[in-house]
């Protein structure tokens, strides 16, 4: 069993909820319960640690194939996307067989997720049957599984198998994307990143120049290739079958100008993508370099913006850089740049018909301090910044954080107040108040460590979840 700790409920101030409306055209995921028969737990159903769906979790024996199984149901057969909601306060990954149908069809790896409180999703690929499967979690170590919540099951419908290029539909592209060049897109901003589902035994990418390169094989640990061009090779001698495939960079920052220009996929001989689904909801994150996750050597992915979008299986991206302020005084003004497809760009180019976010988190003010910026000057800008978020995204719901260092507060909540006794029910201040101990959190006076990001997204996510 894993050691307990609690959960200190998050505070919101917020107008009244309004639900988003349902995705139309695609249907969403089924949910699948780990506490609801004929799901079976080989432990004990929890209800301990906050944040869990339904009516609580499998908290799995610490032994060898102590398994989670779930029974689901697919419409036809083929391949199926399985999100699982899991969360893990260790700091050891602990692997597991995938089993399906009652055979070992792949292995994956939970990694620790901060605490026990703080969940994340695991995708992953598989075959299945028309008509009932089953699908199992088999530890592979005396540790035993992570505690899980439930698993998100679809098969992929339609579509045909693609050939990995830049402009393969069956490639997934989160973020802003320069598609101008046709040899290949270029990541504006800062954690964007490409999913793919593919056959074959090995998995490469195209790099125009030098870059970091971070990716994760069926939902494996992301790992990173440092300073890599050209053909690079992520992966091979992989089962035969589907297998997933995230690929991610660093952004560009301070002295690192990193080529992050993406050329598509490097497939195996006889290997194709396949369709593989969106989640329902996609979050952006806008601010500076607290939501990029500097300094932190393994940002985008240990920073709060990432974890957040994790543990609600939605997908996620930030409009964010170093330095950046809310009003464009010396420095890059988000509430500005906002409409921009990089920091570079030197026109409001970015069309925002190219994806729709259901969710925007806003955490801007820090650094405004530092170029004069007055209380009504920031007030000012930050009502623009909400109206313009508004304009792109007409059914988003818009999160304004109070900044760690507690600047601006009052003026982001009169912000906020104002939208609000403007007519946009979907406006809210976030309070942050003692989410990260200033002494500990820190890797220095203003950025969050790992951990200190950890707590952010631990209390942020339950405070979305609400809302899409």
């Amino acid at each position: 069993m894993e050691l307990r700790s609690s959960f200190i409920a998050a505070t919101v101030i917020a107008c009244s909820a309004v639900m988003l409306p349902a995705a139309p055209a695609s249907a969403a995921p089924t949910r699948y319960e780990a506490e609801s028969a004929p799901a079976t737990c080989s432990g004990t159903i929890d209800t301990d640690h906050a944040g869990y769906s339904g009516t609580g979790f499998c908290n799995g024996a610490n032994a060898v194939g102590a398994a989670a199984q779930f029974t689901v149901n697919a419409t036809t057969s083929g391949t199926a996307t399985v999100g699982i909601r899991f969360a893990s306060g260790t700091t050891t990954a602990r692997p597991a067989d995938v089993i399906v149908n009652g055979s070992r069809v792949s292995a994956t790896t939970f990694e620790g997720t901060g605490t026990w409180s703080s969940w994340s999703t695991k995708t992953l690929a598989v075959q299945v049957n028309a008509g009932s499967n089953t699908i199992g979690l088999s530890p592979t170590t005396a540790a035993g599984l992570p505690n899980v919540d439930y698993v998100e099951f679809e098969v992929t419908a339609g579509g045909s198998p693609g050939t990995g290029r830049l402009d393969d539909p069956n490639l997934q592209y989160y973020g802003r994307w320069n598609r101008s060049n046709s040899s290949f897109y270029t990541m504006g901003w800062a954690g964007g990143y490409v999913d793919a589902r593919f056959t074959g035994s090995s998995i490469g990418v195209r790099q125009r120049n030098a870059i970091d390169l971070f990716y994760s094989i069926d939902g494996g640990s992301l790992r990173w290739r440092r300073n890599v061009s050209g053909n690079v090779t992520l992966a091979t001698g992989l089962a035969t079958g589907s297998h997933s495939v995230r690929i991610g960079y660093r952004e560009r920052a301070g002295s690192y100008n990193g080529d992050a220009g993406f050329g598509g996929l490097i497939l195996a001989g006889g290997g194709q993508t396949a369709p593989v689904a969106r989640p329902q909801n996609l979050v952006e994150f806008i601010g500076d370099s607290i939501t990029v996750g500097q300094p932190n050597a393994d940002r985008p992915f240990v920073a709060y913006p990432w974890r957040a979008g994790e543990a609600l299986g939605a997908g996620h991206t930030q409009v964010a850089e170093g330095g950046a302020c809310l009003v464009s005084r010396d420095c890059v003004g988000m509430m500005d740049w906002f409409r921009r497809s990089t920091s570079r760009a030197t026109t409001d180019d970015w069309n925002f018909s190219t994806y729709q976010a259901t969710g925007v988190v806003i955490n801007l003010g820090t650094n405004d301090v530092g170029h004069g910026v007055s209380a009504a000057q920031f007030q000012q800008g930050y009502v623009v910044l909400l109206e313009r978020v508004r304009r792109a995204y007409p059914n988003a719901h818009i999160f304004a954080m109070q900044t760690f260092r507690n600047r601006y507060v009052p003026e982001t909540r009169n912000a906020v107040a104002a939208r609000t006794a403007a007519g946009d029910s979907k406006v809210h201040f976030v309070d942050t108040t003692g989410w990260i101990n200033t002494t500990t959190d820190l890797v220095d006076a203003v950025h969050p460590s790992p951990t200190g990001h950890a707590k952010i997204a631990q209390r942020l996510a339950p405070i979305l979840d609400q809302y899409l």
